[in-house]
């Protein structure tokens, strides 16, 4: 069996385990699917590992991009599980990796293309940042979800087991203030490498393409989120639904802005 498909099938299982929890009230499927998790995160970085060693860029083509944007996903996950003890996130990160790790093991080899100037570390780096904020994001955005739905439970008085297995209100609002927090700095670092290796590889600092534009229309509501955070003491809610919006306009500007026009992103497309 190929060495990629591990952390493939490690997500796969854990995502049984939790749902097994999550329908059948398998309380063990929490701690053995989050060790899968753990697995398949190590089996992931090291495979990684080796594509980086044989020279291969571990990022740029639709399938090493997901690839490598779901082991930053699972490692945010694992963070705030230890930090802020969530396990109910695993049900929504452990498919999530499994659909975003198969691509890059089921599409036939040399099928994608790679630019040249993946070689250069600088732009490895632009991409790491960016998909390290974008994971942390992810993470903030499950936990809006989760927020949104149990704050509106919890008033209808509709509370139900499903209910009882999500953490308070008041751990989801500090996991999305903690992703929200880390991530925007890396976003921010990974842009404005960006517009640094746009001159370097294009002549220009900025074109205003329409992935730029959605780039820094993300980065403008993120900035928002965050400064209202700090400032104006948004909380609960208000910036669950902020972080929400800030992930739907993450995946337009990387699916669908991407596509359509990827202006001076061409290294990412296939």
């Amino acid at each position: 069996m190929d060495f990629y498909w591990i952390p493939v099938l490690c997500y796969f299982v854990a995502t049984v385990f939790y749902m097994g929890y999550l329908f059948m009230n398998q309380k063990s499927g929490l701690r053995i699917g989050f060790y899968l998790v753990v697995l398949g995160t190590v089996f992931q970085a090291a495979s990684l590992g080796i594509l980086f060693i044989r020279g291969i860029p571990i990022a740029g083509g639709l399938d090493t991009t997901l690839y490598l944007f779901a082991l930053f996903i699972t490692i945010a996950f694992i963070g705030s599980q230890i930090k802020f003890n969530a396990p109910i996130i695993g049900t929504f990160v452990s498919p999530l990796a499994f659909i975003m790790t198969l691509p890059h093991v089921i599409l036939p080899k040399g099928m994608i293309e790679h630019d040249p100037s993946l070689t250069n570390p600088w732009v490895l780096i632009h991409i790491v940042l960016i998909l390290l904020g974008e994971a942390l994001f992810t993470v903030a955005f499950i936990s809006g979800v989760l927020y949104i739905f149990e704050e509106r439970k919890i008033k209808s008085k509709h509370v139900g087991s499903f209910l009882r297995k999500l953490p308070s209100l008041t751990t989801l609002d500090r996991i999305n203030h903690i992703c929200l927090l880390s991530g925007f700095p890396l976003l921010t670092v990974g842009l404005a490498l960006g517009l640094l290796l746009a001159k370097e590889i294009c002549g220009e600092y900025w074109v205003w393409g329409q992935k730029e534009t959605w780039s820094m229309v993300t980065w403008l509501l993120y900035a928002i989120l965050l400064h209202g955070r700090l400032a104006s003491g948004w909380r609960g809610k208000k910036a669950a639904f902020g972080a929400v919006l800030g992930f739907g306009i993450i995946l337009f500007t990387l699916f669908v802005i991407g596509y359509i026009s990827p202006g001076q992103h061409d290294f990412l497309e296939y």
